[in-house]
Formats: C-alpha cells, structure tokens, sequence
C-alpha cells in the first residue's frame, strides 16, 4: 500500500488580537503538524483535524467569498461538487451572482447590515450558522472588499469558525470530502515501510 504524509502549520491568530488571520509564503508557524494516509486526501483531512480543524458535518453550510474572479471560475467544479454532496453554500453578494449566474443554487449573505433581503454575513460568522468560512481575498483592490474580507477572516478566528483563505486548499478540502468516508485510526508501525530517506541503509546496518 502506498502511503502519504502531509504536513500542516498551525498558527496563532487567536492570540493576536486584530491581526489578519491571511498567510503569505514568508509566516513562521507556531506549531505544525504531520499525518500519514494511504492517499493525499486522507493525509489531508488528518493533517486538518490534528491542528484543529472541525470537519463541516454540524450544519453542512460553507460560506465562500472570492475576490478573484479567475479563482472563482477555479473553485467552480468544487461548488458544485458541495452542493452535490447536500451541502447549503453561503456567499457574498460578488460571488453568489457567479455561481448562480451558472446555474449554482447558493444563498446570498449581505455585506451590510440591516439588508432586509439577506442576513448578515458577519452575524452569521459569530452565531456558528455555517461551519466553514472560505475567503480567498488575493489581489484585491477594492477598500469594501478589504474591509469586509478582513472582518469576515477575523470574525472566523475569534468565534472558532474554520477558516480557508487559499483556493488550492480550498479545492482540496471539497475533494477530501468527496472522496473520504472517515479516517481509520492506524498505529504508526502501519507506515513503518514508508520510502524515506536514508531509511533502507540504517535498516540494512541494523
């Protein structure tokens, strides 16, 4: 059987009052974590859930907000497979004209508050009524979209909401949900014959 390990850093936002819970290339993490799987996807969801990360199975709503409109038309397939898979997907006015400009059935969530056609989004953040946030806010320009991105990241972090601010992890996820059923717990002498290197040789001298 062949094996994977994926690796995943932790962070402290929820210690850094105000900061913008958004990763770039050059973050030291706090902490990381390594988890095996007999695919990328299973090592993916392990990796997840030992840094913390709740799996969306409480209310089965996602909140997606991209800024992007090429990332949106790459998250595209994975909105689509969400909604396959019964999940009810939340999303900002820019991004919820379009999917649903394709046919996507998902419900808007406001920018402003008082709209009296659809709640709040940042409401909807603090009162737990979606389990994860996905907002990919890359290349933005426009001072609304910072705000509110930023008030919706923040949000995320300082109610306990799992967040996503990369689209290619974002696409992994939905294609970890797609395809994994659970997680078998393994002893870690299960992945003993993992290829590593250096590996071979000590055990031939031993």
């Amino acid at each position: 059987i062949d094996y994977v390990a994926v690796k995943a850093p932790m962070f402290s936002f929820t210690r850094l009052r105000g900061a913008d819970p958004t990763l770039g290339v050059e973050m030291a993490s706090t902490g990381e974590v390594a988890c095996f799987g007999h695919d990328v996807h299973e090592a993916f969801l392990a990796a997840l859930i030992a840094s913390g990360f709740r799996m969306p199975i409480k209310t089965k709503n996602i909140l997606v907000s991209i800024a992007e409109e090429s990332e949106r038309l790459e998250f595209l397939a994975a909105v689509t497979g969400l909604l396959g898979m019964n999940y009810t997907v939340f999303c900002t006015p820019g991004t919820g004209e379009f999917y649903g400009s394709r046919g996507l059935e998902v419900q808007i969530l406001s920018k402003q508050v008082g709209d009296k056609k659809h709640p709040y989004v940042i409401d909807a953040i603090k009162l737990n009524k979606v389990d994860v946030v996905i907002n990919v806010p890359e290349g933005t320009k426009k001072d609304e979209e910072v705000t509110i991105g930023y008030a919706m990241r923040r949000s995320a972090v300082d109610f306990g909401v799992p967040l996503v601010t990369n689209i290619k992890c974002a696409n992994l996820l939905v294609e970890a949900l797609a395809r994994q059923k659970g997680i078998k717990v393994q002893s870690v002498e299960s992945f003993y014959r993992i290829p590593t290197v250096g590996w071979q040789r000590e055990n031939e001298m031993s």
